[in-house]
């Protein structure tokens, strides 16, 4: 709570401003109910030889004075108000937005994307909406139902009294309302959660879906998700707004009771007047409608109990920020894995186990497995996105676990299994790789990955806008730029994670022989399914179920790897010679 609300220090000068107006405005709503009384006991029942008329004009002008300051004061106060809310939900929501491209991959996979985007969505809108209603009340309620107690005891003490019957029975209903309300707002917030989970899910898999004839499931998983979320704000918010009923009843409750005691004393000649009686009413409506907002506020609680929970899951993530500054160091290609093991977040078995294995410098290796070896797993450890659960990774003989991750991808250029390109140009998305990188330089790494005739094609050459995702150019195309990004960095080690799976057997050779040229003495690991993809590799090594199961040259795997002639043979469809 206290790190969401440091994003307000900034706008502390503003916050004072709308208070000081928003008090104006209370201070002027509390002199009304005074005035009118002296309209009525001055004016309408004043002496008849005085000039009632012209006191009623008068004191009528007054109140309209002070009407239209209240007004005006209100009107800025919450101008202030809400320009601080949106500058402050545009600063929370970008220290969450930095704060979730630094977790780690398990604190993401915790959480789940879906959950992510309607935290920073959903949960910040419901947080900002109370912080704005804190800053138009926090000195508000306090000021109107004091001043409205004070005024109130001036009229009449007895009377004031009422007071004490109805502020006990707002704050009970408040309280009330409250109860066993957290639990229907986290129950609507997970089913938001999940709506939005499995809408992600149809959208993706959405040919998939309708060609195995699954729409009508999906369809009712989402349906089920949403009528679960909606069952639980309605009964969450009728629990809520019964508060408004409750307050109308109090408070016509109260002026009943005060109109009947103050004409019981009126008969007595206490001294009271009607006018006293009718300023009485209108300080208790006032008084109530403060403890009104309170109740009010203490049945929003619970809701934003859940919102802060939801939103300090993010906050307080340790994510890839840490007391390890970079270095600047630069890697000569060498990489150790002393028996690295790994497994996911609440998972079974290992993804890796007892992985030992050794890259020289300039060595071109391939990592070849079934789908489920945990060879993207590799990948991601050597990334830095994971940390292994056993074993230890190097560098260079440097300890991963003692390194920066920045010095560690600063020596990496990699192509990941999902070729991921942004909405922008050609050149935006190549110089992600090497930001000061020259046209002929970005026309040569697109030659290399074989892609350079498409874009020429385009007629805004390198300035060819591509959509979010790649989604107007084709999966092998898609590829072939991600290629050509990494081939743009100039890194000691690259890895290409199952780069080529899109690429026809013709292309992925004319990229191979491009990189071979182009890459000779750096490291590579190409991680792959195919055997085409590996056995020209200087060594392969071959995963099965996260374990390391054979190593070796493509010649000496066919004779002593069973799982590796297997795969051979099921690709390539010969025999062993």
């Amino acid at each position: 709570m206290r790190k969401l609300l440091s994003y307000l220090k900034p706008y502390r000068g503003r916050i004072a401003l709308a208070t000081l107006l928003m008090a104006i405005s209370a201070g002027c709503d509390l002199l009304l109910p005074t005035l009118m009384s002296d309209v009525l006991d001055k004016g309408v029942y004043g002496a008849a030889e005085a000039d009632t008329f012209g006191y009623i004009l008068k004191t009528a002008a007054w109140m309209l004075g002070i009407s239209l300051v209240s007004l005006a004061s209100v009107c800025g106060g919450y101008w202030v108000v809400y320009r601080v809310i949106a500058g402050y939900t545009q600063s929370l929501r970008s220290a969450l937005f930095r704060k979730v491209h630094s977790m780690t991959l398990e604190e993401v996979g915790k959480i789940g994307t879906s959950n992510l985007v309607t935290r920073s969505t959903h949960d910040v809108s419901t947080f900002t909406d109370v912080i704005a209603m804190l800053c138009g009340s926090i000195l508000i309620i306090p000021l109107m139902f004091l001043g409205g107690v004070f005024l109130c005891m001036r009229k009449d003490v007895f009377l004031s009294l009422v007071i004490l019957c109805a502020v006990p029975l707002l704050i009970g209903a408040g309280m009330l309302m409250s109860k066993k309300i957290e639990r229907l707002w986290e129950v609507s917030d997970e089913y938001c959660d999940r709506q939005n989970d499995l809408v992600r899910e149809r959208l993706r898999g959405i040919r998939v879906i309708r060609a195995f004839n699954r729409e009508q499931q999906a369809h009712e998983k989402i349906t089920d998700a949403t009528r679960t979320m909606a069952d639980n704000i309605i009964r969450a918010n009728v629990r809520m707004e019964i508060i408004d009923p409750a307050a109308a009843f109090v408070l016509n409750g109260a002026a009943l009771l005060v109109v009947f005691l103050g004409g019981l004393r009126m008969e007595r000649g206490s001294g009271l007047t009607a006018g006293d009686v009718f300023a009485v009413i209108q300080y208790i409506g006032i008084i109530l409608g403060a403890i009104v907002s309170v109740s009010y506020d203490i049945v929003m609680l619970p809701h934003v109990r859940v919102a802060v929970r939801r939103l300090s899951q993010i906050t307080e993530s340790t994510g890839l920020e840490d007391d390890r500054p970079a270095r600047g160091l630069t890697f000569s290609g060498a990489v150790d894995l002393d028996h690295v093991s790994f497994t996911y977040p609440g998972g079974s078995l290992p993804a890796l186990s007892d992985v030992d294995l050794h890259i020289r410098p300039g060595e071109w290796v391939s990592v070849i497995g079934g789908t489920g070896s945990g060879k993207t797993t590799l990948a991601e450890l050597l990334l830095a996105f994971r940390a292994p659960t056993e074993g230890t990774i190097r560098f260079d003989g440097l300890d991963a676990a003692a390194l920066s991750p920045k010095d560690i991808r600063n020596n990496v250029s990699c192509s990941l299994q999902k070729s991921m390109l942004y909405a922008g140009t050609v050149a935006e998305n190549l110089r992600m790789g090497k930001p000061d990188a020259s046209d002929a330089e970005l026309w040569d790494a697109l030659e290399k990955a074989q892609v350079a005739d498409f874009i020429r094609e385009q007629p805004e050459g390198l300035d060819f806008r591509l959509e979010p995702a790649g989604t107007n150019v084709s999966g092998g195309q898609k590829q072939r730029i991600a290629i050509a990004r990494a081939l743009l960095k100039d890194a000691p080690l690259y890895i290409f994670d199952d780069s080529f799976s899109a690429l026809d057997f013709l292309t992925e050779a004319k990229v191979r022989r491009a990189m071979n040229e182009s890459l000779a003495g750096k490291t590579r690991i190409v991680i792959t399914q195919r055997v085409v993809s590996a056995m020209h590799s200087d060594r392969i090594f071959v995963l099965a179920d996260g374990v390391l199961v054979g190593a070796g040259t493509h010649a000496e795997l066919l004779e002593s790897c069973s799982i590796y002639r297997e795969i051979y043979l099921s690709q390539t469809g010969g025999a062993v010679a």
